[in-house]
């Protein structure tokens, strides 16, 4: 990664030593003194477009002024609009918080066909700096590599929707574990983990081992799971692990059917807490 210590002093000390204020040289550039400032403590970067400018100003080159002879003088290529060669992994980690989409995206391209593919390491330390349908080709250029939808769990904050359930709904359930799911759903639509879970289910996973996603899940899907609980399973511990995140109406509905069809007042124990109570006792009073 650039020293982004070392240069703003780098930046501070050439600035002095040009005769000039932080506010001379933020009007010569166009911008706040605040991000001069910014710039010489080490808190941000500046901008690539401004690089080229703030090199001539200073009478020195790129490489010099980012501390760094080889990252430098990529950054100088991308800046003149060329597409500098033999980049590496980690090279595209340490510019991507200087270059836009497009420019990052041209650098990938040549490193991806010089070197055929990054780590996930790699991709999880640019994708803060990347546009989400870059990122996404990128994951699922790599995915074809062999990296597993698991390894990428970590990139969900950075992606959109759609995405996601594009990667997810397109995998086997064997690819997607309940772990990844679980990592993935809070980033997802309501009913695209529901289409995942209920794929989970009907290939055998447990109704419990899915509680962790109820929290991000729909009504439709949980009642769905739900259902699968009682109806096929008669499996009131399940059912229990996602009770509460049900309707207590909906839930109470769909357990007074079970005891109309012949069901036992016994198995209710576990979910009763969160049953209307009162209700399924006078209608089975009622019905006595």
């Amino acid at each position: 990664m650039f020293d982004m210590t070392k240069i703003g002093r780098k930046i501070s000390q050439t600035r002095k030593n040009k005769g000039l204020t932080q506010m001379e040289l933020a009007d010569k550039l166009g911008i706040s003194y605040q991000a001069v400032s910014n710039w010489e403590r080490g808190a941000t970067m500046p901008d690539i477009s401004k690089l080229p400018e703030l090199a001539e100003i200073f009478g020195i080159t790129i490489e010099e002024l980012l501390c760094d002879e080889r990252k430098g003088k990529i950054v100088e290529e991308i800046a003149k609009g060329e597409t500098p060669e033999n980049v590496n992994a980690d090279d595209l980690a340490d510019i991507a918080p200087l270059v836009n989409g497009e420019q990052f995206k041209k650098a990938y391209e040549k490193a991806d066909s010089a070197n055929g593919g990054f780590d996930i390491s790699s991709i999880i330390a640019m994708a803060p700096f990347l546009d989400s349908d870059i990122l996404f080709e990128l994951i699922k250029d790599n995915i074809k590599n062999g990296i597993s939808i698991s390894d990428c769990a970590a990139l969900a904050p950075f992606l959109d929707e759609d995405d996601i359930s594009e990667l997810l709904l397109n995998l086997s359930d064997d690819n997607i574990s309940i772990h990844t799911l679980s990592a993935f759903a809070p980033f997802m639509e309501e009913g695209d983990l529901g289409k995942v879970a209920r794929k989970h289910v009907s290939a055998g996973t447990p109704i419990s081992s899915l509680a962790a996603l109820a929290h991000f899940m729909n009504k439709e899907d949980l009642s769905y799971l739900a259902s699968k609980c009682v109806v096929d399973n008669n499996n009131f511990e399940q059912l229990s692990s996602i009770a509460p995140f049900l309707d207590e109406k909906d839930l109470t509905d769909l357990v007074r059917n079970y005891l109309k069809n012949g069901g036992n007042f016994n198995n209710l124990s576990a979910i009763a807490p969160f049953l209307d109570m009162n209700e399924l006792f006078r209608d089975f009073y009622k019905n006595k």
